[in-house]
C-alpha cells in the first residue's frame, strides 16, 4: 500500500508505492501535501491506491529527473506488504519501453514535409532518440482531458491516435472520489475518539 513521507529537510512530502515490483517515489505538490496533512495524514501514513492514482491523474504526484529520485535506492519491499499501484492497468505506459515514469505526449512529424503528425506516449530515452522529429512534447503530468481535447481541436495531435485514446481513457477514470473516502474515514475516526472521551470518568 502506498505511504506518505516527509522529506528530511522539511521541504515537502513524497509518496512511495509499489510499481511492478519496484518501490517508486512520487513527489507531491505543495497543495496536495497540504490537503493530505490537513486530512490528518502524517509521515508514514498509508494512502489508498486510488488516492495516489487520483494525485497522479491531477498532476499532484509526479516523477521526473529533476524532482529527486524516482525509485527507492535500496529497492526494498514497501511497508504494509502487498498493494500494486497499477493493479488494474489504468496508468499510461511508454509505447516503446512499457514504463510509466516521466512520460510525455509527443507529437512527431513524419519527416516527409507532409504536415502529418503522429502522437506517441514516450519515456525519456525514446524521446531522446526521436528528438529531431518531435514538434511537440508535453509531460503527461501537466495534461488534463480538457487540454488534450484542445490539442486535438487545433490539429496539434491526430484524434485517431492510440496515444490520445489511452490518455482520454486515463483522464476519464473517476478517481477523485478517493478524497471523499478519506474524508469519511477521518470523520469516523474523530467520532470514535469523541465517543471514547465521553466514556471517561471526570477527574476529581
Amino acid at each position: 500500500m502506498p505511504t506518505l513521507h516527509a522529506h528530511s529537510d522539511a521541504s515537502g512530502y513524497f509518496a512511495k508505492a509499489s510499481l511492478h515490483g519496484r518501490a517508486v517515489v512520487f513527489q507531491l505538490s505543495a497543495p496536495a501535501a497540504q490537503r493530505l496533512t490537513g486530512a490528518g495524514l502524517v509521515d508514514g501514513s498509508r494512502l489508498s491506491q486510488q488516492l495516489l492514482l487520483a494525485l497522479i491523474q491531477s498532476g499532484d504526484a509526479y516523477t521526473r529527473p529533476d524532482a529527486g529520485p524516482q525509485s527507492d535506492s535500496n529497492q526494498t519491499a514497501l511497508p504494509y506488504g502487498e498493494g500494486e499501484l497499477d493493479a488494474d492497468g489504468i496508468l499510461p505506459r511508454c509505447e516503446e519501453t512499457g514504463g510509466h515514469l516521466d512520460l510525455h505526449l509527443v507529437g512527431l512529424d513524419d519527416g516527409l514535409g507532409s504536415g502529418r503528425r503522429q502522437a506517441r506516449l514516450l519515456a525519456l530515452e525514446p524521446r531522446h532518440v526521436l528528438r529531431k522529429q518531435a514538434a511537440l512534447s508535453i509531460p503527461v503530468a501537466v495534461l488534463s482531458r480538457r487540454t488534450l481535447d484542445q490539442l486535438v481541436a487545433v490539429n496539434k495531435l491526430p484524434a485517431a491516435s492510440p496515444a490520445v485514446t489511452v490518455l482520454a481513457r486515463w483522464f476519464d477514470h473517476r478517481l477523485a472520489s478517493a478524497w471523499d473516502e478519506l474524508a469519511r474515514l477521518r470523520a469516523a475516526r474523530q467520532e470514535g475518539l469523541s465517543f471514547e472521551r465521553s466514556d471517561e470518568l471526570p477527574l476529581r
